[in-house]
């Protein structure tokens, strides 16, 4: 019978994927213009390193070795009645596969195919991993936290005793506590603590966090910078993004420390134009029972920092350290401006400055949300709230550091208590938004925000 008028009554499949379990060998069968075609090979899949695959054809008509275009991981060489696939190493945890088609050289018409399979390379690793790789601390600082998301068992050392961890092991989620004493030499102190587990199922089973501890100054050493020097200088804006994440700040909603008071982790936003500052945000309550969602720090689309859930008795600081204290009689001020995403944010914040060891107060900040307004510079929602505050030491002080801390229940909407924490509420430190469009451009701020001398 001639081939091609068969073909063109249509080619019949009589057997396709018939499993030799005895052999552990697949045979598949099918007849093509009254001939018939079997392929014998191996029923396991190719390993996940690489490796070959030999299928044996017995085949009444003559056959071509057709591959996929895409796959690009396999190669097949023919040689008389066997054909030798060959796989590249599959770097995917998944398996995969390609159909292989034995085509009639003829007409090009397909005589039968078969399924090459090779194995996934990975099993599921689990979770295990630090939140930072990075700490720095004052000089009379004395603790410090960072957290550790786990899978598995782990364990956390310290290469120098003063610095004590709580805890020191677990086997889940944990905050870890970093005590350690003041530093009182004029050095600073760079201390390596390793979190590691002996688990094989974890892509990375160790890390190393670095506790930078500023060097002590005795305070005969404390200076009055000259008028004008600027002691931190950051800036926000969408070509700043990559510099304003350094610390951090972009912290990880799936850690649960997130919702822990204090600074988890130590996160910060560094100055990224001048001087060595920083602006930390510190939860004042534990929410995690009492937010809607994960309480969280993220760098905006413009490169504003924010912070979500904020709520009363939270507050974040602006810290300057110069290269020396700065002495009794320094006169220093804080530019910035803060602008609020929605009404339920925060209305007053309390502001305050650090005189050598204790506290001080200056004008409280008062925030606004207009929850009428059409949105526009006429009539806007959000509002830029420019804050500038100056303060005089009265005595010598390791840096200048501002601090503001929400305080009655208000909402900067109506004054209207919040019922519950949100996600809602999201607190900006507004920035120069140099990409901003005709419709948001009287939210941009004139100028970077500061901490200078005055007198």
């Amino acid at each position: 019978m001639n081939k091609y008028i068969t073909l063109l009554s249509a080619a019949v499949l009589l057997l396709a994927g018939c499993i030799n379990e005895s052999v552990k060998k697949v045979e598949i069968l099918d007849e093509y213009a009254g001939a018939k075609t079997k392929v014998t090979m191996a029923a396991d899949p190719i390993p996940a390193e690489g490796g070959t695959l030999v299928a044996t054809v017995s085949s009444e008509v003559p056959f071509e070795v057709s591959l996929a275009k895409t796959a690009t991981w396999l190669t097949a060489a023919k040689s008389s009645d066997q054909i030798t696939f060959t796989a590249t190493a599959n770097p995917s945890a998944e398996k995969r596969w390609t159909s292989v088609v034995l085509v009639d050289p003829d007409t090009h018409f397909a005589i039968t195919s078969i399924d090459v399979v090779q194995a996934g390379t990975a099993k599921v690793m689990k979770k295990f991993s630090v939140s930072t790789d990075a700490i720095s601390v004052r000089a009379d600082q004395t603790e410090s936290l960072f957290s550790v998301t786990a899978e598995v068992p782990w364990t956390a050392t310290s290469d120098n005793a003063d610095f004590v961890l709580t805890p020191a092991s677990g086997n889940a989620n944990a905050n870890i506590s970093v005590s350690f004493p003041v530093n009182t030499v004029p050095e600073q102190k760079v201390v390596h603590i390793t979190v590691a587990t002996t688990a094989e199922d974890v892509m990375t089973p160790s890390y190393t966090i670095t506790i930078t501890q500023a060097a002590g100054k005795e305070a005969s050493s404390a200076v009055k910078p000259a008028p004008g020097t600027v002691l931190a200088e950051w800036e926000f804006d969408t070509p700043q993004m990559e510099a304003l994440r350094a610390g951090g700040w972009e912290s990880n909603p799936d850690i649960a420390a997130e919702d822990a008071p204090g600074n988890v982790g130590g996160i910060y936003v560094p100055s990224n134009v001048s001087g060595n500052g920083r602006i930390e945000y510190y939860n004042g309550s534990d929410k995690s029972s009492v937010s809607t969602t994960k309480q969280k720090r993220r760098i905006g689309t413009r490169g504003e920092p924010c912070v979500y859930c904020c709520w009363v008795d939270d507050y974040f600081t602006w810290t300057a350290v110069p290269d020396a204290p700065l002495a009794a009689g320094t006169k220093f001020q804080i530019n910035f401006v803060l602008r609020p995403n929605n009404a339920g944010v925060m209305k007053y914040w309390k502001c305050e400055f650090l005189d050598g060891e204790a506290w001080k107060e200056l004008e409280t900040v008062e925030l606004s949300f207009n929850s009428n307004g059409a949105g526009t510079a006429e009539d806007p929602k959000q509002i830029n709230c420019f804050i500038v505050r100056t303060a005089t030491l009265t005595a010598d002080t390791p840096y200048a550091q501002f601090r503001f801390t929400a305080t009655p229940n208000a909402q900067c909407g109506d004054g209207t208590p919040a019922a519950k924490i949100s996600s809602s509420h999201v607190l900006r430190f507004a920035g120069k938004w140099s990409d901003a469009g005709e419709s948001d451009k009287y939210l941009q701020v004139p100028e970077n925000p500061k901490i200078v001398v005055v007198e």
